[in-house]
């Protein structure tokens, strides 16, 4: 026979564990890619926000308005 106190702790310390696995920080594994060079020789460079890094990144700014992201290389929408 089960005991039924043990089965309660087993169920109550695997809902502990698994509350403590969701809860915890996750680290980001993806490295950015290494800058050879800048992605555009001679132009203004400025913190600009980057919609696939998500957040301001520094950049390379263009007379159209667009920016080239240095960590990711993208390039955003210019002046429309």
């Amino acid at each position: 026979m089960t005991n039924p106190y043990l089965l309660a702790v087993l169920v109550l310390a695997s809902a502990a564990i698994t509350w403590a696995v969701r809860l915890a920080p996750r680290r980001v594994t993806a490295e950015p890619p290494a800058i050879d060079e800048p992605p555009v020789g001679g132009e203004l460079c400025a913190m600009a926000y980057c919609g696939a890094c998500q957040r301001e990144q520094y950049s390379a700014m263009h007379e159209d308005g667009s920016h080239t992201c240095w960590t990711c290389r993208t390039t955003s929408a210019g002046d429309q």
